[in-house]
């Protein structure tokens, strides 16, 4: 399994992009505020998988289940809308924040993981 495959370098350029837009205050409304939560959960996905697939199955394609996805799409609105609001001024609760991480899986499920499995060997997928 590759890790920076065409999708991967995507995520991280859009995360440069988004970072340095915001270092040089240039405001591109809905890029600037949900574009990173859209890709957090294909991001993460496909770097667990990468190193799930390394570590654990010798290099054979592991792609998590849709509903590890779910969790953790579910983990990261609580944690990063509900409780991180409350600690750090850094954060704000917005909904739709959560919307763009389960869109990210939709995403994920209809875009990174075929291009994933098109170069499979062998599938693992508990």
């Amino acid at each position: 399994m590759k890790l920076f495959d065409t999708y991967f370098c995507f995520y991280i350029l859009s995360w440069i992009f988004i970072k340095l837009t915001r270092v040089y205050s240039i405001e591109i409304e809905y890029l600037n505020h949900y574009l990173t939560d859209f890709f957090a959960v294909p991001a993460m996905t496909h770097l667990g998988s990468c190193i799930i697939s390394r570590l654990k199955y010798n290099n054979q394609v592991y792609v998590y289940p849709t509903s590890y996805l779910v969790i953790t799409a579910f983990v990261l609105s609580i944690l990063l809308e509900f409780i991180m609001p409350k600690f750090s001024s850094n954060y704000t609760a917005d909904i739709l924040d959560v919307v763009c991480y389960f869109m990210g899986i939709v995403f994920y499920l209809k875009f990174h993981k075929p291009h994933v499995l098109e170069f499979k060997n062998k599938i693992i997928e508990y």
